[in-house]
């Protein structure tokens, strides 16, 4: 009797155009710490696998070990056409084939695999015995032999056959100590990218608008040196009863590109003295190390041709067109692309009476209605700071020139004549300080009204046995904004919101010469930030993200103090670099977000509250 071949379990090589690979190692477990998280009677692994998958499947599967996946894709006349497959433990390979075969037909395959038919999901119209599913997205599976036991490879059309070797022999026995671990493989995406600027410059090679068509052939340009810089990008998280770690690493291989560049060429320090000097109530914040700063010359090269491009055909004089090209491209974008701190932050007792005020205002009374919501907007945006590395002495002059240059007859002209175009043109002036803040007397405050359009009041305008009149309409007051640059020492914070008062008075409150009793430094629950050395660090609250709502609906805003830690958990995120090594000829990105449980159980709350 000849004697059947030993099942070969030995890792095979990766598939041709690999593009993602993905495990979840203990679902069984996640499914708990979630659980856990919501305090909410979570079905169990195996339960949410009977809900989509039949009786046997639910029964032969072993969910406390990883599940993989992987997905490859061809590019190829204009088509994308992607194969993916999933790989799942089997408590044993015999028993799982027992009894699969109870409600499946089995096809025998090389190397002792077994092709298992009908797996459409539960719910799905099961095929008749000898008809085959059809189609390319039919479901069908794989039982593999694998070093570890058995697994069952599942996907759609050919994916189990491709796919399955590797995921059964190779992938099943790699080591990742993450509980979820995600690769993209940019090696796929290399050759359609390049392709893309020609295609592109194809449609726009008549364009009229040669600064947009440099703007966005460079734009692909960069799209594509990015994806031929970066050899792999990695996604990793730790999930647990305290929370979640996940950290995002992207391995280069060369520096083509002036992303690669800046995120690579930026030092890691400790957070700088500005940013624990922002306010405490800070409800998000974060802080960046400047990169070369000639890295993006050629960008606002581009956006200052663009500008210049698109002011022609409106009949912008030449000298405004060239000072709005110098104060955007050359001036303004280059304090906001050196690095720098930034805070924001909202006053709770502002929110909270004008939210009062609006839930006052009788039903169809337009006008006070319409002023309630400008003032919880005002109070919604609240206040934010950003400091750049840059004295006053420059920056000031820029908010003065920006005043200037719209208030220019010329420029003032031209803006009317665009009315049918864009609306009524914002207003834009240099206004005194707000008054009661001790704020340097080499400040500068820039007032920004921008117009809103009348409305039509809904009060009835018909009386029992009057003629009908036309109705009224009521004249809304103008958004303001306001922009305060404030020095400290050789670097500026500018100060932004609506309530300028509230901006300034923040401004004050972070100078390096205030007290700082109640500033960030001593703020409880940052403490993850005050040790380590990152290029770029922060922090977000579930609060800031709560009050943008406001304007709209209060359910979020007015759930924040019932939340275990009403809302002021912070969301930590931290970037660095790691120098070359073996494999990574460039050096690596890394950033990591941790998301405590307290942060989790407030965000849990909140979305029940805002249904």
């Amino acid at each position: 009797m000849e004697k059947e071949p030993a099942i070969d379990i030995a890792p095979v090589a990766e598939p041709s155009g690999l593009l993602l690979l993905g495990r979840v190692k203990k679902p069984d477990a996640i499914v708990k710490s979630v659980a856990g998280w919501t305090k909410l009677p979570l079905p169990t692994g195996k339960e949410l696998l009977r809900s989509i998958a039949d009786d046997a499947v639910a029964e032969v599967v072993d969910l406390g070990q990883p599940v993989d996946a992987a997905m490859a894709a061809s590019f190829g006349h204009g088509r994308f056409s992607p194969l993916y497959a999933y790989s799942v433990a089997v408590k044993s390979y015999d028993a799982a084939k027992t009894a699969l075969g109870r409600s499946h037909r089995l096809v025998p395959l090389s190397n002792g695999q077994v092709k298992i038919l009908d797996m459409g999901l539960r719910g799905d119209a099961t095929p008749e015995k000898g008809e085959e599913e059809e189609g390319e997205d039919a479901t069908t599976c794989i039982l593999a032999h694998a070093p570890n036991g058995a697994r069952l490879v599942c996907g759609g059309g050919a994916a189990p056959e491709t796919l399955g070797p590797y995921l059964a022999r190779t992938v099943a026995s790699a080591s990742w100590t993450s509980d979820l671990h995600l690769e993209l493989r940019t090696e796929p995406l290399r050759l359609p990218l390049t392709q893309l600027p020609a295609i592109v410059g194809a449609f726009t090679g008549a364009s009229n608008m040669p600064a947009a068509r440099e703007l966005l052939d460079t734009t692909f340009a960069e799209l594509a040196d990015v994806v031929g810089d970066a050899q792999r990008m990695q996604i990793d998280a730790q999930i647990a009863d305290t929370g979640i770690v996940a950290a995002t690493r992207v391995e280069f291989q060369s520096t083509k590109s002036t992303s690669a560049q800046l995120a690579l060429k930026a030092n890691a320090t400790e957070a700088p003295a500005a940013f624990w000097h922002l306010p405490g109530e800070a409800d998000s914040a974060f802080w960046a190390n400047p990169s070369d700063p000639k890295l993006l010359d050629h960008a606002r090269a581009l956006l200052g041709n663009l500008i210049t491009e698109a002011a022609v055909p409106s009949g912008l004089p030449d000298a405004e067109r060239k000072t709005l090209r110098e104060l955007v491209a050359e001036r303004t974008l280059s304090l906001f692309t050196n690095g720098g701190v930034y805070g924001k932050g909202y006053d709770a007792a502002g929110v909270e009476k004008a939210l009062a005020a609006r839930a006052k205002v009788k039903p169809n009374d337009v006008a006070a209605d319409a002023e309630a919501k400008r003032i919880v907007v005002e109070q919604m945006v609240g206040w934010h700071l950003f400091q750049v590395n840059e004295p006053i002495a420059r920056t000031g002059p820029l908010l003065k020139d920006w005043s200037g240059l719209w208030n220019k007859p010329a420029f003032a002209k031209w803006a009317a004549s665009m009315k049918n175009t864009i609306g009524d043109a914002p207003s834009m002036k240099v206004v005194a300080l707000p008054a009661g803040v001790g704020l340097p007397k080499e400040s500068v405050h820039l007032e920004i009204s921008v117009p809103r359009e009348d409305i039509e009041d809904a009060r009835p305008a018909v009386q029992p046995g009057k003629k009908p009149a036309p109705r009224k309409m009521i004249k809304r007051k103008p958004a303001l904004f306001h922009v305060i640059a404030v020095p400290d020492g050789n670097a500026t914070w500018f100060a932004l919101g609506m309530d300028a008062k509230l901006a300034a008075s923040k401004a004050a409150a972070s100078l390096a010469s205030a007290p700082d009793a109640t500033s960030l430094g001593n703020a409880p629950r940052r403490e993850a930030l005050h040790e380590g050395k990152w290029t770029a660090a922060g922090f977000g609250t579930p609060r800031g993200f709560a009050v943008l709502a406001v304007a709209e609906s209060d359910q979020a805003y007015t759930a924040l103090p019932g939340l275990p830690s009403k809302g002021d958990a912070p969301v930590f995120f931290t970037v660095k670099n790691e120098p070359p090594s073996a494999g990574v000829a460039a050096g690596a990105s890394v950033s990591t977000f941790t998301v405590g449980r307290a942060a989790i159980e407030d965000i849990v709350k909140l979305g029940v509250a805002a249904k």
